[in-house]
């Protein structure tokens, strides 16, 4: 028997799948977490230390973030973490709200129209997603109310209104009317913003007259938060735990409709003490409030809803490098176990991992460097180089080449189709990398420019560091800007490398902090952009 049972072992041992190796794995891994099951999430997840503890916490808040940055991800994972822990989530993506989204763009439509079709969607989809967690045969949501409650959810969908027209009809003498015609115009103008008013009047005897007065103005919502708000609250009652309400890609609707849909969640769910709300958005595509003549609509970031985690701060290489090699080698060794499932990974860490792929540390901290912080740019990177290298270890050069052909892939033709922001991005790497041999430069925080907006957004510019003030000029504070490894990489290694971060003498310290030289001023100045000189040579090539 003794041998019987250990031939059978052997037999095990045989047949049991070979670990999996990194290289192979690297074409596998995902570059977007909506493509990931649950399990493949929580096992790829790398927690950042430093808003780990906020996203455990019971407070609502706002996520921003670019794309690729993870928002997604973290989405997921806290969804996952819920369930595990005995609460409850409803992930929504934004983009698929309702069954013909496109109603939301189509301007031939009322924004009133627009407003409540969004409003109505959002409230079937957390209801969809509430019924779908009661019927789940693994639920321990079992209480029998529930049906009734949902019942009633699903009636308050079809009373929500958004109102943009206030009307008014009476009768009046004919002098009263021509005064009243007279006036009209004044009271229009004290509902303030883009309000009109007419009036119609019809001669209905010798000395009346009949009278209707239409005022339209911005949307506002006309909607009984009182019952959605009662209902929301009575189901997430009878939760043995919390609910979350998770809303991916806010920044998908139109910003007009935005701050509309803000207002709905601020008075009818966040009040809720059961229910937590996270929304995770692209930073300049988002508009959370619009403030009306009378009254303000949205929510207000920092006192109706926390705003304190945005994923574009955190592993940019020139601020903390060590920090973000860490994280990415931790990102790279989790997905790559994810993938290799069950049969498991042949390398025990994320170190065993850099060595076996990257022919020299420094070489996988310059992929780390090109990535500038954004998790789907370094996948992307790393998978265009693996295929260079072919089974080889992927060398220096083999990232220098996928980091070029990436930007020319990805971000460079998303500025085809808007030449400003193009011709913007060339003056500064002219005036930049080419004058001041720099990776970034300063700009005043008061100085708004939709052009730099823009190349923030598609990740051709990003910011290291979103306040800083000179010990000289202590009143005036700076953005720190960094232009895209994509943009200089073909400069590496000729007369024309940027060899300083910013303007000679000021450099990053390991906890982020800017450190110049003596004459602190000085170095500033000659570190700022000057964007009016652009605007200017733009409005002289216009002419």
């Amino acid at each position: 028997m003794i041998r019987k049972a250990v031939g059978m072992g052997l037999l095990d041992m045989f047949r049991k799948a070979p670990k999996k190796n990194a290289i192979d794995l690297l074409q596998q891994i995902s570059k977007r977490a909506e493509d990931l099951t649950p399990e493949e999430q929580a096992r790829s997840f790398v927690a950042i230390r430093r808003i780990d503890g906020a996203l455990k916490s019971r407070d609502s808040r706002v996520i921003f973030g670019r794309r690729g940055t993870g928002k997604t991800h973290i989405l997921s994972y806290m969804a996952t973490a819920a369930t595990s822990r005995g609460d409850f989530a409803c992930l929504i993506d934004l983009r698929t709200l309702g069954s013909n989204n496109s109603i939301y763009s189509d301007f031939s439509l009322s924004p009133s129209t627009r407003a409540t079709t969004l409003i109505r969607d959002l409230l079937s989809s957390i209801h969809d997603r509430i019924l779908e967690i009661f019927t789940d045969p693994q639920s321990k949501l079992d209480d029998r109310r529930i049906p009734a409650l949902l019942d009633r959810l699903q009636d308050c969908v079809r009373t929500v209104v958004v109102t943009e027209t206030q009307e008014t009809r009476g009768k009046l003498s004919q002098a009263e009317a021509a005064r009243l015609q007279t006036g009209l115009e004044a009271k229009a103008s004290l509902i303030g913003g883009n309000a009109k008013a007419s009036m119609n009047t019809e001669i209905t005897s010798g000395d009346s007259a009949e009278w209707e007065t239409k005022i339209t103005g911005k949307p506002r919502l006309s909607v009984n938060m009182g019952d959605a708000y009662t209902i929301l609250n009575n189901i997430s009652s009878v939760f043995p735990g919390r609910l979350l309400i998770l809303l991916d890609e806010w920044s998908s609707l139109p910003e007009e409709l935005q701050p509309y849909l803000a207002d709905f969640i601020r008075r009818a769910i966040l009040p809720i003490q059961n229910i937590s709300m996270h929304i995770a958005a692209i930073e300049y595509r988002s508009r959370f409030r619009t403030d009306n003549a009378n009254d303000r609509v949205g929510l207000e970031l920092g006192s109706d809803i926390a705003a304190d985690i945005n994923l574009d701060d955190y592993f940019v290489y020139d601020v903390s490098p060590d920090v973000a090699v860490q994280f990415f080698g931790e990102l790279l060794y989790k997905h790559l176990v994810a993938f290799a499932g069950d049969a498991g990974l042949a390398e025990d860490s994320a170190k065993a991992v850099i060595a076996n792929i990257f022919s020299q540390d420094r070489v996988f901290a310059e992929l780390v460097r090109a990535s500038e912080g954004v998790a789907r740019d370094f996948i992307n990177i790393l998978q265009l180089a693996a295929m260079r290298s072919d089974d080889s270890k992927i060398t220096m050069n083999e990232v220098r080449t996928a980091a070029k052909d990436w930007f020319e892939r990805d971000k460079q033709r998303n500025l085809d189709s808007r030449q400003n922001a193009q011709e913007l991005l060339h003056w500064i790497r002219d005036e930049v990398i080419g004058e001041k041999k720099a990776r970034a430069f300063l700009l005043n925080v008061s100085v708004s420019n939709q052009l730099i907006d823009f190349l923030f957004d598609e990740r051709v510019l990003h910011i290291a560091r979103r306040s800083y003030s000179a010990k000289d000029d202590p009143g005036v504070r700076y953005r720190v800007w960094k232009v895209d490894y994509g943009c200089y990489v073909d400069l590496i290694n000729t007369v024309n490398n940027p060899t300083s971060f910013l303007s000679h003498g000021i450099i990053f310290s390991p906890d982020g902090d800017l450190t110049v030289p003596d004459d602190d001023y000085r170095a500033v100045r000659r570190a700022i952009l000057d964007i009016a000189a652009f605007d200017k040579r733009a409005s002289e090539a216009g002419q």
